[in-house]
């Protein structure tokens, strides 16, 4: 089911190109313009229109020339009750949203362009909404939950399985408490299992449920209202499976189904928030596009090349941009930003080093050769997720790759004094 709600996948590749002609960088000084592509859950276009870059949400900020990216707020705090922007079981926004800030350009048209810069950070990636949604039957649809703050974490892959019901051998106050030796284990077994609060702690329920084979924990409340946060007690930190909890009503009409002897299918993950720069190139109508992406990974330069730029084409765009759920700006802070500068680095330093990298594509390792000694390399996917580290201290070393799952990668080499980054391709 979590599929169905990210199906969006920015495609991220670098043209590597030594005499670029024209090089760009962070400049908050120069005028932003932002665009904002508003998708269904399904991975329908809603619509897509120039948007005011406060609103994105983007923060420009001439004096330190950084610009803070952050997830868009503003259609949840505008619209908190309207369907078309919130869901309004779950409490969670209810549109994808890529969000992009951009300097537009028509010198730039004829000649390959560089777009270079740094990330001071980006403690949004990581950092999203957990979903709890029903797959089948009478409740289909996502619900509101909350996650503990113990327990396995949630993944944007997350699970997806039955619910059932764990039954104790105590009825006081309740069989279904987890707060006694489980007596239905094996139906436990490979399932996400479904706990009423109780007398015990919520730590020690979840371990139970574990214990018995359970891959997820479902915590009914007790209370009227809504979930409440979790805390581990003393057996939390023994629990490796995620955790979280529904309100009382959503809870009971669960149970009152599996009762009923239907069977309820779930899906727990976690949403995310993908960070990237760009250059686009469109002809005069923007009818037709040409583009490259790169992640924007925290604590690190990015410099990239994109070579398909002819005298045909008509304005040029770079710039960054934000993909997501639309958030509750309740949560801004807890999310996180992505803050962009002008690189660190000059010019100079990052054509200073020439590397050749091979075989490419490649299956069980990559050769790096370089004039200038290595002194760190990072491996990274489209994502912007490290998957390899490294300080090899040589101007000629290999990095094994028979690990990495087949795509696209890119490595970032550094010396003592510049930096480049250059992609390569896992068979």
């Amino acid at each position: 089911m979590k599929k169905n709600y990210f199906t969006i996948a920015l495609v991220f590749c670098f043209a590597f190109i030594s005499n670029a002609q024209n090089t760009v960088t962070v400049d908050a000084n120069a005028e932003q313009l932002g665009y904002a592509t508003v998708l269904n859950f399904d991975g329908s276009v809603a619509f897509g229109s120039i948007w005011g870059v406060p609103d994105l949400q983007t923060i420009v900020d001439p004096t330190n020339n950084t610009l803070s990216l952050y997830p868009n707020f503003n259609t949840y705090n505008d619209n908190p009750t309207d369907p078309y922007w919130v869901n309004q079981t779950s409490l969670l926004g209810n549109k994808f949203m890529i969000m992009e800030t951009y300097v537009q350009s028509t010198e730039l048209v004829g000649s390959p362009l560089t777009f270079e810069g740094t990330v001071q950070e980006n403690t949004l990636q990581g950092n999203g909404y957990v979903v709890f949604n029903v797959n089948n039957g009478a409740l289909i649809g996502q619900h509101q939950s909350l996650p503990a703050n113990f327990g396995g974490a949630f993944t944007t892959d997350g699970i997806t399985e039955d619910l059932v019901v764990l039954l104790d051998e105590g009825s006081d106050p309740d069989p279904s408490d987890g707060c006694e030796p489980v007596t239905n284990a094996a139906d436990l077994a490979g399932k996400i299992a479904v706990i009423r609060r109780g007398v015990c702690e919520f730590g020690f329920k979840a371990l139970v449920a574990q214990n018995a084979g359970a891959i997820g924990v479902v915590v009914v409340n007790n209370v009227e209202g809504p979930p409440i946060l979790m805390g581990g007690g003393d057996f939390g930190d023994q629990v490796t499976i995620p955790v979280l909890m529904v309100s009382d009503v959503t809870g009971a009409a669960i149970i009152a189904e599996l009762e009923a002897g239907n069977t309820v299918n779930s899906t727990m993950f976690l949403t995310d928030y993908n960070s990237y720069a760009f250059i686009k190139v469109f002809n005069s109508d923007f009818s037709v596009l040409k583009d490259v992406y790169a992640p924007l990974v925290a604590g690190t330069d990015f410099s990239f090349t994109f070579d398909d730029i002819d005298d045909t084409d008509a304005f040029v765009q770079y710039g960054f941009g934000i993909a997501g759920i639309n958030a509750n700006p309740a949560d801004e802070a807890t999310l996180g930003s992505v803050v962009v500068t002008t690189n660190s680095l000059s010019v100079s330093d990052f054509n200073a080093i020439n590397v050749s990298l091979f075989p490419n594509p490649t299956s069980d390792n990559i050769s790096i050769k370089s004039d200038k000694h290595i002194t760190d390399v990072l491996i990274y996917n489209t994502l912007g997720q490290t998957v390899k580290s490294a300080s090899p201290q040589a101007t000629n070393f290999s990095v094994e790759t028979s690990y990495l799952n087949s795509g696209v990668y890119f490595v970032n080499l550094k010396t003592d004094t510049a930096s480049k980054t250059l992609k390569f391709i896992k068979q």
